[in-house]
């Protein structure tokens, strides 16, 4: 089983990679997360790797860090749940953002992400909350994205906004500091999803 790859980046794409190692060109599939983490092609690179294997197919997942793939496989463990809804849950949420819903049971978050319905994020819930907590990725181990005195009306605007800009393709990084600035100075009226994801793409397009 392959677990780790380390050669030349080749090729780059949102949702994949194609990294050379030793004249042999790797296809790895990978989330958002490890996209925004990952140098130009053709630089060195080194990926972290979850691999697959069925009878007509052999698919390899790539990380940038062994919390990504940690979060994979443990998503991956929840009845009805593949690769291509683990892939897509690191790519829409921010890791800690993704605690935060499971052990807050938050349905209407977790509902958002890409083939992620209502029963789906429910179990995700049930099944996940204690391993969350084994893994040690519980709000006292992890950096919030929301703050604890926000209000559950602010925490949902805030999470909304990250949520839609991370979908136009900004870098996470750049995501959470814009909204962060915007959120703290705005009043709690203006404070809405629209109000903030306006002035984040209008502070970093400027």
């Amino acid at each position: 089983m392959i677990a780790h790859l380390k050669g030349q980046l080749v090729e780059l794409e949102l949702s994949n990679a194609v990294i050379d190692v030793g004249g042999v060109g790797y296809y790895v599939d990978i989330p958002m997360s490890t996209y925004d983490r990952l140098p130009k092609v053709g630089s060195p690179v080194a990926l972290r790797i979850h691999m697959t294997v069925r009878e007509d197919a052999m698919n390899l997942y790539g990380f940038a860090t062994d919390e990504e793939r940690s979060f994979f496989r443990m998503i991956t463990s929840v009845s009805g749940i593949g690769p291509k809804i683990a892939l897509a849950a690191l790519s829409a949420l921010p890791t800690e953002t993704f605690c935060e819903a499971i052990q807050e049971g938050n349905i209407k978050l977790l509902s958002k992400i890409s083939g992620v319905g209502k029963r789906m994020a429910e179990r995700m819930v049930v099944e996940l909350r204690d391993k969350v907590g084994a893994l040690g990725m519980t709000s006292a181990f992890v950096a919030k994205v929301a703050d604890d005195d926000m209000s559950a009306q602010d925490k949902e605007a805030f999470n909304d906004s990250i949520m839609a800009l991370e979908a136009l393709g900004y870098r996470p990084d750049t995501i959470r500091k814009t909204v962060k600035t915007i959120f703290d100075g705005l009043s709690p009226a203006q404070r809405s999803s629209e109000n903030i994801i306006k002035a984040a793409l209008s502070a970093m397009n400027s």
